[in-house]
């Protein structure tokens, strides 16, 4: 599911700005990053939240944000809340042009405690087309059953953590499904 009428530029200056704050104000880095690439990282979150949060807008969903600042802890509780839900936002950069697909795979940081996130949403950011999308959504819990590896299975990179890794077929691309959840 492609995010539609999302300024994307816009958006990547707000996200820019967010994650500039997280990390001044410390946020937490698990990676042992530099500062420039705690916010790269930090950006690319910001961003796919920012999606996230224009698609529930679009459709008349009311949620929270964790917007408490850093400077009182260094990681939020949640992405979102909906309906004393906490739904978990992760997204990866797209670095090919073909469209995602079920053989893709996720790691999800296993000090990240998934089984404490009620749903986790997959997506993807397409930086060349600017375009963010949504694969699909899980458990929490169902990551916390899987695997933990330090190699991706699929293209072969070191995880920079251990990660709870699933391949993308095993998200529910439903999201009509995911939005009655909370009705």
């Amino acid at each position: 599911m492609i995010v539609r009428d999302f300024n994307y530029n816009e958006a990547k200056a707000t996200a820019l700005e967010l994650a500039n704050g997280m990390v001044k104000n410390g946020l937490y880095s698990r990676f042992s990053l530099n500062s420039k690439q705690r916010v790269e990282k930090a950006l690319w979150g910001c961003l796919g939240e920012l999606a996230f949060a224009h698609w529930l807008d679009q459709r008349g969903v009311t949620y929270q944000k964790d917007e408490r600042s850093f400077l009182e802890r260094n990681t939020d509780d949640y992405d979102f809340l909906i309906s004393g839900k906490v739904i978990d936002i992760k997204v990866a950069l797209k670095s090919t042009t073909n469209p995602p697909n079920d053989r893709w795979t996720y790691g999800y940081p296993q000090e990240q405690k998934p089984n404490q996130k009620d749903y986790v949403v997959i997506g993807w950011i397409d930086q060349k087309l600017q375009e963010i999308g949504f694969y699909g959504w899980t458990l929490g819990a169902q990551i916390a059953k899987r695997p933990v590896v330090k190699k991706n299975t699929f293209k072969g990179y070191d995880y920079l953590t251990p990660n709870h890794e699933f391949r993308w077929g095993l998200l529910n691309k439903d999201f009509e499904a995911f939005l009655e959840l909370f009705c």
